[in-house]
Order: C-alpha cells, then sequence, then structure tokens
C-alpha cells in the first residue's frame, strides 16, 4: 500500500502529461532519466539533512528552507544537463523535464512520510502524498523554464529570467513546508496550494505556447512580405541598367519593410566609407540615387589618425568586422560613438535612437558597403521602438540582395571610369596625330623657313 500510493500519484501526473501531449515518444526517455534523478537527488538529500540535524542545524531550519535548496539544486543540475545535453531551448521541454524531476523527489519522500503516518488513514496520506507531488513538480517545473529560457543566447535579460525563477522554485516549496510543519490551513490547504500551483504554471505554458503560435504567425508573415520584395528585386538585379537607381530601392524597400523613419546606404572606398543614398521622412531629406541631390555629408575614415581601425563608429565598426550591429537606443549606448549624431540631432532637432546596421559582403565576404537603418517606429504610430532581432535576421538575408547590386554598382562605376581614361587616351592621341599631320605638311615647313628668314632680317637690322 505504501508503494502504491507514494508512486501512484507522481505515475498519474506524469500520464496526465503525457495525454495532453507535453512530451512524446521523441523525449520519453529522458523525462524517464529526469524522474530517475529526482528520486536518487531525494535519496541524497535525505542522506545530507540527517547529517545537519547531527551537527545541531535544527529540524524546522533543515525542513524549510536548507532542503528545499538542495532539492532546486539537483533540479538544476539534471535539467540543465538534458538541455545541453539536447541541445533545446524550448520552453515546453524544459517545464516537463523539470516537472518530472520533482515528481521523482516527491515519488521517494511519498514513501519515506508514509511509513511513519500509516495510522492517519488512507485518505489523508493520499491528500499528503497529491500535495506533495503537485508541490514538487510545480516547483521544479518552475525551475525547467527557468533554465531553458536562460539557454535562449538571444534573449533580453535571460540571467534575470533564470535567478527569477530559481527564486520562485524554492519560495514556492519554503512556503509549502511551512503550511505543512506549521500544520496552517489543516490538511485540505496544502492540497489547494499543491493544486493551484500546478495549474499556474500550466496557465503559464499555455501563455507561452499562444505567444509562440502569434510569434510564428507572425515571422511567417515577414517572410511572406519579404518574398514579395526580394523576388521582383531578383528580376530587376538580372536586368537593370541603373545599378544606381537599384541601389536606392534597396534602401527605400529595407526602411519600408522595417519601417523606419531613415536610412543610409554607405559604400566602400579605399580607407572611408562614402554615403551613397540617405533618407529621412521626418526631416524630407533625399541625397544620392535619383533625387538629384548630391551627397554633402563628409566620408567615414576607416582608420584613426594613428592608423589604428576605426571602432568608434557605429558605420565603419560593421564594415571593418563584419558584424551586423542592433543598437536600442544610441543615447544610452556606451558601445560607440555617437557624439557626431548626438551633433546632427541638436542642430536639426531629429532623435536618432535606435540603429540596425549590416555590413554588405559579396561572395567572398568582403564588405562593399553597409546598409544603416534608423529609428524603427511601431506599427500605426511614431513610436520610436528597438529593432526586432528576428527582423533583424530577415534583413541579414536580405542584404545579399543589397550586395549584390552593389557590386553591380561598383562594376559600373568602374567601367565607366576605364571609359573616360580611355576617352583622354584616345583624345590625346588623336590630337598627337593632329599635330604631326600638321607638322609633316610642306606648308607647316615653308612657315618654318619664312620664321627663319625674318630672324635672320632682324638680326642684321
Amino acid at each position: 500500500m505504501v508503494l502504491i500510493i507514494g508512486l501512484a500519484t507522481p505515475l498519474i501526473v506524469m500520464l496526465v502529461m503525457y495525454i495532453f501531449g507535453l512530451y512524446t515518444h521523441r523525449n520519453i526517455g529522458w523525462v524517464l532519466l529526469c524522474l530517475a534523478w529526482g528520486a536518487v537527488g531525494s535519496g541524497v538529500v535525505s542522506l545530507l539533512k540527517s547529517k545537519l540535524l547531527e551537527v545541531s542545524v535544527t529540524n524546522q531550519a533543515v525542513s524549510i528552507l536548507i532542503t528545499p535548496l538542495l532539492q532546486q539544486f539537483f533540479v538544476l543540475v539534471g535539467v540543465f544537463f538534458v538541455v545541453w545535453r539536447r541541445n533545446s531551448d524550448n520552453l515546453i521541454d524544459g517545464s516537463v523535464y523539470g516537472m518530472a524531476t520533482g515528481l521523482g523527489f516527491a515519488a521517494y519522500e511519498n514513501i519515506n512520510s508514509i511509513l511513519p503516518n500509516l495510522d492517519l488513514g488512507i485518505e489523508l496520506i493520499t491528500l499528503q502524498a497529491f500535495s506533495l507531488s503537485m508541490v514538487y513538480a510545480t516547483a521544479s517545473g518552475i525551475i525547467g523554464i527557468a533554465i531553458s529560457q536562460f539557454y535562449f543566447r538571444h534573449r533580453d535579460k535571460r540571467t534575470l529570467l533564470f535567478f527569477s525563477g530559481l527564486g520562485a522554485g524554492i519560495g514556492y516549496t519554503v512556503f509549502f513546508n511551512l503550511l505543512m510543519i506549521n500544520k496552517i490551513g489543516g490538511d485540505y490547504l496544502p492540497a489547494v496550494f499543491g493544486f493551484g500551483g500546478i495549474t499556474l504554471v500550466g496557465l503559464y505554458v499555455t501563455g507561452l505556447l499562444r505567444k509562440i503560435l502569434i510569434q510564428v504567425r507572425v515571422e511567417k508573415g515577414r517572410a511572406d512580405s519579404l518574398l514579395e520584395i526580394v523576388i521582383p528585386i531578383g528580376v530587376e538585379l538580372s536586368t537593370e541598367k541603373n545599378f544606381s537607381r537599384l541601389l536606392e530601392k534597396m534602401l527605400l524597400e529595407a526602411k519600408t519593410f522595417c519601417n523606419t523613419d531613415a536610412g543610409t546606404l554607405y559604400l566602400m572606398d579605399e580607407n572611408q566609407l562614402e554615403f551613397a543614398v540617405v533618407r529621412n521622412d521626418t526631416l524630407n531629406l533625399s541625397f544620392g540615387g535619383t533625387s538629384g541631390n548630391e551627397v554633402t555629408f563628409p566620408a567615414l575614415k576607416l582608420s584613426e589618425k594613428n592608423g589604428a581601425p576605426n571602432h568608434r563608429n557605429i558605420a565603419t565598426y560593421a564594415a571593418l568586422t563584419g558584424k551586423t550591429v542592433n543598437i536600442k537606443d544610441a543615447y544610452e549606448s556606451k558601445e560607440f560613438d555617437f557624439s557626431g549624431t548626438r551633433e546632427f540631432d541638436e542642430r536639426t532637432g531629429y532623435q536618432s535612437i535606435s540603429f540596425l546596421t549590416i555590413p554588405l559582403k559579396n561572395t567572398e565576404g568582403k564588405v562593399l558597403g553597409v546598409l544603416q537603418l534608423i529609428n524603427a517606429l511601431e506599427p500605426n504610430k511614431k513610436t520610436i521602438i528597438p529593432f526586432d532581432k528576428n527582423l533583424q535576421q530577415l534583413m541579414v538575408s536580405f542584404s545579399s540582395l543589397a550586395s549584390a547590386a552593389l557590386e553591380g554598382y561598383i562594376q559600373e562605376q568602374k567601367l565607366r571610369s576605364e571609359i573616360r581614361q580611355l576617352r583622354i587616351e584616345i583624345d590625346a592621341g588623336k590630337r598627337q596625330e593632329q599635330v604631326d599631320q600638321i607638322t609633316d605638311s610642306s606648308y607647316f615647313r615653308i612657315l618654318q623657313d619664312k620664321v627663319k628668314e625674318l630672324k635672320e632680317i632682324d638680326k642684321k637690322e
């Protein structure tokens, strides 16, 4: 009976999780491993508790505070190992691995706690086993979610999320132990506490799923929109003769796709970045491209006066390193020198806040230029927001088209320069030929003889 009651509740919870598809055959082995790890961890924690009691640590301190700390440490190690081995950052899987580990703890502890309390009756014993299983599953599930969030390398504030989850999991168990040891709320409040906790975790996981589904729909919409831009530009790329116009279109399409207020396309020219196309909707600025307005901004030097690479400027840094840079707020950023930008803002009354700067590389990885988008705007509003990192990935893909257009533009400019040089050489050759024709003519020789005669007469006089 002890084994049946002690093991039945955790196994029933796991069966319910399986029925609802929280884990499947693809990861059932890892789930069972977490269950076994929790049982082993519970045995180790029991041994440590007895050792601590031997050195005069109070029973309340051990049961209420130290035990939850040790338990969640074991959960953390086990879940992190599984997440690392599977290279998974799936929040749902993380919560399932955490719950399985907590249920392993509960199975072992249920058996230990039931044996001395057989006289309480089956109903109360079953209720306690249920309460303990729900609480351990909830607390460990929270830890699992925190570890998965931490494993998101690109996630903002992931360290804060991790420690918040760790604190919540430990605190939840501590509070439950207080209820149990001090008999607060009788026999039924701990059960309600455990059921309420697992319900909240379930709602949280459901919310995460909904958020993920919404994000998937958003990203699909973005990908479809990008295709509507990429395919026509790809066709134009093979037929367009005016690459300057195509570069301008690249910048305008990038601005529209990312819903930004301003943008600049830089062209690499030896040891500097030259402004090729500039657009700013708020200030109504339009330079380069087909605007007919010559760019008046000075080129950005790629090296300092002492010869060191210029990593202070965000555009030159992207050009020199080949790395994409996403700045949330230029006024708070300490990474780059935005003094020139702030001077421009002070002069014009503009606010340059969020920046997405993408190096444009050819197929060999050589940087040909830089695409910089400024001030992402919230849809249907004029509120400036940071550039979304998923959108950043799409724009990095889009940049390959801009690079191809830029490569064509550079080749066109080079060809024009070669043609101009050839014309100069041809004109010089023609002039020399005309001179030779004149000097070789009999008329020119007669004139030379006349000049000599006049000089001799002048000397005699």
